[in-house]
């Protein structure tokens, strides 16, 4: 028989909490400890505890490596999105102009 669902809100009992932390932060290094190896997938992992304390975990390659790769990603994925924002932008800017001018027009014709 599984277990029953946990109900998610802040455990209010400092030392349950610290303890919950804890169990669940292992399992959580322990999980991505076991998808980089099954699935040969690089994975990083950052925990801060409460306190301030660093917890980390990283595949065959270092943080360092990682974290590059994933700035390079998020910066290549900003840069295609960016010129159809701004674009965007300009296009919605254009298309007011227009009205006005439609506008200004339709007046002068009355």
């Amino acid at each position: 028989m599984g277990r029953g669902r946990v109900q998610l809100k802040r455990i209010e009992n400092k030392i349950s909490r610290q303890v919950t932390f804890s169990k669940r932060r292992t399992g959580l290094l322990k999980k991505a400890h076991e998808i980089s190896v099954l699935c040969d997938a690089d994975v990083a992992l950052i925990v801060f505890s409460t306190k301030g304390k660093l917890f980390e975990y990283a595949t065959h390659s270092s943080m360092e490596t990682i974290l590059e790769r994933y700035e390079r990603y998020s910066y290549a994925e900003k840069l295609l999105t960016a010129p159809e924002t701004e674009t965007q932008a300009s296009w919605t800017l254009e298309s007011s102009k227009l009205k006005a001018k439609i506008e200004v027009l339709e007046k002068n014709i009355r």
